[in-house]
């Protein structure tokens, strides 16, 4: 007698169910993009105890005949697809056929649809798999389904589900997602008849972010539009002060569809290296649109994961993208809210300068400047709000002649006025630059309503505009002049070599010593001359000439502890990166260091010629803003 025996499609649909039918959520994602591929405008979800016992999904689609409404539940019965040769150019949410045959094997499902001008529908009832009744119906136009006692035939699958509040968070959140990349169709989810989503059609992704997430959101967000080669990336990105202990906030999509990409999310970590601290991830919006032929879809049984064919271009694609919006229109963090109760004094250092002490250090150090103009009106915020126009372009900056003897210091006012106001970075005249006339542009983007006033403990400059105060740490801001320095030198292999008269020995651990067989080569193009002697000690026989000698071995443990901990390979741009860090750190000034004016200022027009002059190589800000409306209310103006 034979051992391989065909499967009745009653236990391969339940096979099946088991793959595609993961939870209440996964159901929703099944019918929702049917909808979407009926070209649907108007999608009404409703829900249950988080799905387990009730979903309805009606939609305003194209609808099926009576045949085709037989015939979707039927295993590997599919319009998307003709010939194997479509699966190269999938353009379309669902092309498998299996969904809606795996889910009626695991539900009571009732399908209700009629075709866009038909007279009249069909009501398919499936139970379990098996047919019950089909029927002529009353229908509007579309596609209604209704699921209900989900895995009602499988108790053991129904107990592995969560609770209703979780079945609903995922459902909510993968409706949001749907919602996001698709602004031009209507979303409404009710749960147990309660309202919990609901967005009309709009025109654009930012009246749709808008809509979902509200103008706090937007109001911390950078526009991303970028194209290279046959890669285009779109969508919003945070700016690097919103930080977030999880990747929950990132919304990935490629050509319009949903998916948890470890490479879209590799390069979006990649693009935030340098600018957010170990452990936090930022926020974003991704788009990535490329040839069908030129990604797989069908690696996934749910189609949450995608392929790229040529997966380093995508990736550089996504860095490229994500950094260059963030350095188009950088914006400082704001000053954290104070505390309910003030810190007390420990013996571990002294506590932050205090408000009187901040307005002690103004009048210290302020000279007797012209008197800016007057900051506009606030607005009184009545009216309704709408969503600004999707990438405006900044308004043109106005036009003020230099002051004479102080190009200087109207160098870096131009700097920072430039910055503040989100426009594009102009270069400016600082100290480093030789006498002559500006650069171009640079007279232009002078505002003397910029000032910078001096410092506060020998610690944080502090400079003025028209819209607050600024205080500035003169340590991160100059590591992250030296770590872009660095960078580029490291990249470029310009980097000078200072031989040591006595060889520095360092003992390794083995994960260190790992490490450093792995990089050995890259470490003597930066600049190390290192030697491995017996077992896992090792000779530094010199150094970057910018390292001091007694830096040399921290710096090399911190660096092979960091490799180390990757546990991975890591890209030689990476590591040279980290490399830069650590020697921007060791050679930036100090706190508690006094710096004169001059000084002052060529730090702070250095600064605003940086890629990234928000945080420091660790994520660390380097500007905090008082805004008008923070000090007017400590003073109980507003």
């Amino acid at each position: 007698m034979s051992k391989i025996r065909i499967l009745p499609d009653s236990v391969a649909n339940r096979i099946a169910a088991g793959e595609v039918v993961e939870r209440p959520a996964s159901i929703v994602k099944e019918c929702l993009e049917n909808a979407l591929d009926a070209d649907a405008r108007q999608i009404d979800i409703a829900i249950e105890r988080g799905g387990k016992e009730f979903i309805r999904i009606r939609d305003d689609g194209e609808g099926m005949t009576r045949d085709d409404a037989l015939l979707a539940f039927e295993r590997h019965a599919t319009s998307k697809i003709r010939a194997a040769e479509d699966l190269a150019k999938i353009q379309t949410f669902g092309f498998r056929g299996e969904a809606l045959a795996a889910i009626g094997s695991v539900t009571r499902i009732t399908l209700t649809t009629k075709p866009r001008g038909a007279t009249c529908g069909t009501e398919v009832s499936i139970e379990g798999g098996k047919v019950r009744h089909v029927r002529d119906a009353a229908a509007p136009g579309g596609t209604e389904i209704i699921l209900r006692d989900l895995f009602f035939n499988l108790p053991a699958r129904r107990k592995f589900l969560k609770t209703d509040a979780t079945e609903a968070f995922h459902i909510v959140n993968l409706v949001t997602h749907y919602a996001l990349a698709n602004p031009t169709r209507g979303f409404r989810l009710e749960h147990n008849g309660r309202q919990t989503l609901g967005v009309t059609a709009t025109t654009d992704l930012r009246a749709r972010a808008y809509q979902l997430f509200g103008a706090g959101l937007l109001d911390s967000l950078v526009p991303i539009d970028f194209a290279q080669d046959d890669v285009v990336v779109r969508g919003f990105a945070s700016r690097p002060h919103i930080q977030r202990t999880s990747r929950d906030g990132q919304y990935l999509f490629v050509n319009g569809r949903f998916v948890r990409d470890k490479l879209l999310g590799r390069a979006l970590s990649d693009a935030y290296r340098n600018i957010l601290p170990p452990g936090a991830f930022p926020a974003a919006m991704l788009f990535v649109e490329v040839p069908p032929e030129a990604v797989d879809v069908n690696v996934h049984p749910q189609k949450t994961e995608v392929r790229f064919r040529a997966p380093q271009r995508a990736l550089e694609s996504v860095v490229a993208a994500v950094q260059r919006a963030l350095g188009a229109a950088p914006r400082f963090a704001p000053f954290p809210a104070r505390p309910a109760s003030p810190p007390s004094r420990t013996d571990a250092g002294a506590p932050p300068p205090s408000p009187a002490a901040v307005q002690a250090a103004l009048s210290a150090f302020a000279p007797e400047p012209p008197r800016p103009p007057e900051p506009p009106p606030i607005s009184d915020g009545k009216g309704e709000r709408q969503p600004p126009p999707f990438f405006a372009a900044p308004p043109p900056l106005e036009s003020a002649p230099p002051a004479d003897g102080r190009a200087t210091e109207d160098a870096a006012a131009q700097r920072l006025s430039a910055i503040l106001g989100g426009r594009p970075r102009a270069r400016c005249a600082g100290a480093t630059r030789s006498a002559g006339a500006p650069a171009a542009g640079a007279r232009d983007a002078r505002r003397a309503d910029v000032r910078i006033l001096g410092q506060i403990h020998d610690s944080y400059i502090v400079a003025a505009d028209a819209d607050g105060l600024l205080l500035i740490d003169q340590h991160v801001a100059h590591e992250r002049i030296l770590f872009e320095q660095r960078a580029r030198a490291l990249l470029a292999r310009e980097v000078i070599t200072q031989m040591l008269l006595t060889p520095l020995v360092a003992d390794l651990s083995p994960a260190q010593a790992t490490a450093f067989d792995a990089i050995a080569d890259e470490l003597e193009a930066a600049g190390f001359r290192a030697t491995r002697l017996a077992g896992r000690t090792v000779a530094i026989q010199g150094v970057p000439a910018d390292l001091a000698a007694e830096d040399a071995h921290s710096l090399l443990a911190e660096l092979l502890d960091t490799l180390a901990a990757e546990r991975q390979g890591v890209s030689r741009e990476h590591f040279l990166r980290e490399l830069a860090a650590g020697l921007a750190c060791r050679a930036a000034i100090k706190i508690n260091l006094s710096l004169t004016p001059e000084k002052m200022t060529w730090l702070v027009d250095e600064l605003f010629q940086c890629a990234q002059p928000t945080n420091c190589p660790h994520g660390r800000p380097i500007i905090l803003r008082f805004d008008l409306p923070m000090i007017e209310r400590g003073f109980k103006r507003i």
